[in-house]
């Protein structure tokens, strides 16, 4: 089964050339609509779709906009965790 970002992933380059900078709703990898902000896309798109079945997020080049990166202080000794 495929997601609403794999599909959003698939098709990115063709969709920021429209839409580079904007706030966008997707679905099965079409953009839904153009918003001032992310609740106002959420908003619209409940009013037209059931929960956790499209995306929501700012349409940018690269990986930054639906990538994490979390850095933790823990380090691992032979007798146990120590947390810094």
């Amino acid at each position: 089964m495929t997601t609403q970002l794999e599909m959003y992933k698939a098709k990115q380059s063709e969709i920021v050339k429209e839409y580079n900078g904007k706030i966008i709703a997707v679905k099965d990898g079409v953009v839904q609509g153009e918003y001032p902000n992310k609740l106002a896309a959420l908003q619209d798109m409940q009013a037209k779709f059931p929960p956790e079945t499209f995306l929501i997020l700012k349409c940018t080049e690269g990986n930054e906009e639906y990538t994490a990166v979390f850095h933790s202080r823990v380090s691992f000794n032979q007798v146990g965790i120590t947390l810094r």
